[in-house]
């Protein structure tokens, strides 16, 4: 499995990047959503998209909403937020997120929203 992680924090990316690593799975890292648009663009293989929502120059809904209007691409997308309340959670759930982990989170709650995003 390839997976794009966009997220600002290097030390996020860096720990989801060892997670992935533990299970032979490969990852990208963007900083924001301008990089992982740049990304999308030219790199193929990628399965699945793991995305902040706050991040500067292109965050997270704002990425969703691009996403949307531009068709950029179909891959599942998961929100990694601290963002809880239920209206927001249902708005990025209609900009197109598949699924949402809430940060902090573990190893083994990473991989049951990857597994059940990628098996819809």
């Amino acid at each position: 499995m390839k997976v794009l992680i966009v997220d600002d924090s290097k030390t996020v990316a860096q720990v989801i990047g060892v997670m992935l690593k533990e299970e032979h799975h490969l990852h990208l890292w963007a900083k924001n959503g301008q990089e992982a648009i740049d990304i999308l663009k030219k790199e193929s293989g990628i399965d699945i998209i793991l995305l902040d929502w706050n991040m500067p120059v292109i965050d997270g809904p704002s990425f969703l909403q691009i996403n949307k209007d531009q068709k950029i691409t179909s891959i599942p997308i998961i929100m990694l937020t601290t963002e809880n309340k239920c209206d927001k959670i249902t708005k990025i759930m209609d900009m197109g997120a598949s699924e949402y982990i809430t940060k902090p989170f573990t190893k083994d709650i990473l991989f049951s929203k990857i597994q059940m995003v990628l098996n819809k």
